[in-house]
């Protein structure tokens, strides 16, 4: 019961976040159209940031969950930038808002959660300090991130060609090395 509440809660939130900016979505405009009380809302949130890092959350983990059964890296990524591609609309919503930095963070989160859970099953023996793990998801985290921002407002973008390119740069393929 209680998740039902958390999910029609975070569901109106991502519905809104279609049509609103989300500097412009307030405790008050999501409460009236899930059609609770206050007193529901901040049994389950704190705040709409909150409700937002909760549906980034469960987002990532179905994301996650759909790319591992996709079969292979290229598959996932597939899956991932596909995802970033059907919610353009609310990730250019986001870009732009005023909180930004704090969105920014979240989507680094998600996407280092994402990252591990691939790492975790391609590669369930890979010995890394969990210092070197954390350094390196995060680089890989903050670079996809960013690369997925910077292409989200491209109407043409090639989707299997982002893949080929990102998948070079996890991969380390991107530099070939050279002769010395």
């Amino acid at each position: 019961m209680k998740e039902d509440m958390k999910l029609l809660i975070a569901d109106t939130f991502t519905q809104m976040l279609e049509k609103e900016d989300i500097d412009k979505i307030t405790v008050t405009k999501l409460i009236e159209k899930c059609h609770i009380s206050r007193q529901t809302f901040y049994y389950h949130f704190q705040d709409i940031m909150d409700v937002l890092e909760w549906t980034f959350r469960r987002a990532t983990q179905e994301l996650a969950q759909e790319s591992l059964a996709a079969g292979g890296r290229a598959a996932a990524l597939r899956t991932y930038v596909g995802f970033v591609v059907q919610h353009r609309k609310k990730l250019e919503k986001l870009l732009y808002s005023r909180r930004w930095v704090q969105i920014e963070g979240m989507l680094v989160e998600a996407v280092m959660m994402y990252l591990r859970e691939i790492a975790r099953k391609e590669a369930p023996d890979m010995e890394i300090s969990y210092d070197d793990l954390d350094v390196m998801l995060r680089f890989y985290a903050c670079g996809m991130v960013g690369v997925l921002m910077l292409y989200v407002g491209k109407k043409q973008l090639n989707e299997e060609k982002l893949v080929r390119q990102l998948e070079k740069i996890i991969t380390g393929n991107m530099f070939p090395a050279q002769d010395k």
